[in-house]
């Protein structure tokens, strides 16, 4: 009888070193795995900051883009294709031309937010800033289209 208790509590100390050793597993990440992670999300958050920005400096409603435009894209939309939405003025005012540069890096940004959320690959956050400056992008470049100047309609401020 003291052979089966010594042997139980050798099984047992057995399973809660076992026990012990998996819950340790997780602390053998490398803590630069995390550090990639939260630069990678920080340039995004600098990046979309930027789009941010503009989008009021151009005159666009609001810092946000439109909810229902953002929720249309789609990880497959490409950024290129979003830069060809529209013809923007042939021979633009100076501040269509402005509203036209600002578009293109609006879209220059998006382009990089992207890359990036596609970079992190199941990251949620990510994909949903890749969403909104595709979103904005779009936006930036139908309101460049539109412009016609000081004489016309100016959508800038």
């Amino acid at each position: 009888m003291r052979r089966t208790a010594l042997a139980g509590l050798a099984l047992a100390l057995g399973l809660v070193a076992g026990c012990s050793q998996a819950r340790q597993a997780p602390s053998e990440v490398p803590a630069s795995a995390f550090a990639y992670s939260d630069a990678r999300k920080d340039e995004i958050k600098d990046l979309w900051i930027q789009i941010r920005g503009w989008r009021v400096e151009m005159g666009l409603a609001g810092a946000e883009p439109n909810r229902a435009l953002k929720t249309r894209m789609t990880r497959t939309t490409p950024v290129s294709a979003l830069r060809r939405v529209c013809e923007p003025p042939p021979e633009p005012s100076p501040s269509c031309t402005d509203v036209c540069n600002l578009a293109e890096a609006i879209c220059d940004n998006a382009g990089d937010i992207c890359r990036i959320a596609d970079e992190l690959a199941d990251d949620y956050w990510a994909k949903e800033k890749c969403r909104s400056a595709k979103a904005s992008c779009k936006e930036a470049k139908e309101h460049c289209c539109g412009c016609e100047g000081e004489n016309g309609h100016n959508p800038a401020p």
